[in-house]
């Protein structure tokens, strides 16, 4: 029997290490959304203590805020506020995004739709651009979001960003989040896979972000991302190797779709997506869950 999306109630959390006001602005954009009114948000923080304007804010926005004295990853504050949701879906997300105003209800509709669906990814997308470092991200981000959206319909780990990630509260108690993971959205997308769920990308489903504004900002998630095979290898065996199997002929055509609509972006990216390769962090840095915050994608002006 199918559920109404309007009695599908909404927790959602986010994690936050950096807890300034970009923190304040998602929430809301998300307050902001249709159906945002009466989503329980709660939010975790360590690292960064939150200043007094920051928490005034957020008590005025309802949040429920929690504040770990000893920091911990992203996957140590989502289990903590996986434990407390009691709502039929919980959505992760973080402290930088812009929501479509359309997401909630496009999410309460697919959960209530298909009763056999556990976990959604929604459509991230660049905010504009303001500098050059961040148009050729830019063009990055709208390659991803194309490739991801034709390679098996949508159903891919590229699909699988921890920007915005939905799921039935009763399933997401069941997955395992080890503490020290580094690549957290490959390991709950092939996590929910394990345990028998069922993922979709919502294709009406957008959040927007701002990309990095620095070169040295991207070393970092590259990084991490060029080790995340063999980690994911610990956790689930070698069968892993075809997840990430790419299309070949998708991520062709939309990299030339990106170079007619913006030549100069996309040429500058592959020459940082070159540039990044041959500047990867060693092991030994990347494999610390506690890395250092980007701010540049958390400015709020």
């Amino acid at each position: 029997m199918k559920t109404s999306k309007d009695k599908m109630s909404v927790t959602v959390g986010i994690p936050t290490c950096y807890g300034g006001q970009s923190l304040v602005e998602t929430v809301k954009s998300l307050r902001a959304t249709q159906g945002g009114r009466d989503v329980t948000i709660i939010v975790t923080a360590d690292r960064t203590p939150l200043s007094f304007e920051v928490k005034k804010q957020l008590k005025a926005l309802d949040v429920e805020l929690h504040w770990n004295t000893v920091s911990g990853s992203q996957f140590k504050k989502i289990k903590q506020m996986v434990k407390r949701a009691q709502s039929d879906i919980y959505i992760s997300t973080q402290d930088d995004i812009t929501f479509d105003g359309e997401i909630l209800n496009n999410v309460r509709s697919a959960f209530a739709q298909d009763p056999q669906l556990t976990m959604i990814g929604a459509r991230v997308l660049p905010l504009v651009s303001r500098t050059t470092v961040e148009g050729a991200l830019a063009a990055m981000i709208r390659l991803i979001d194309r490739v991801s959206g034709t390679w098996r319909n949508g159903v891919n780990y590229l699909a699988a960003n921890g920007r915005f990630l939905a799921f039935r509260t009763d399933h997401i108690k069941k997955l395992r989040f080890p503490e020290a993971v580094v690549n957290g959205d490959m390991f709950i997308y092939l996590e929910n896979k394990r345990l028998g769920g069922t993922f979709a990308q919502l294709k009406n489903g957008k959040v927007y972000i701002r990309p990095p504004q620095r070169l040295q900002d991207q070393i970092g998630p590259s990084s991490r991302f060029q080790f995340s095979q063999s980690e994911m290898r610990m956790y689930f065996g070698v069968g892993v190797a075809r997840e990430y199997e790419l299309p070949i002929r998708s991520l062709f055509r939309a990299t030339i779709e990106q170079l007619v609509r913006r030549p100069s972006s996309t040429l500058l990216y592959v020459l940082i997506f070159l540039y990044s390769r041959l500047r990867r962090l060693p092991l030994s840095t990347v494999s610390n869950p506690l890395w250092t915050v980007d701010v540049t994608t958390k400015e709020t002006k």
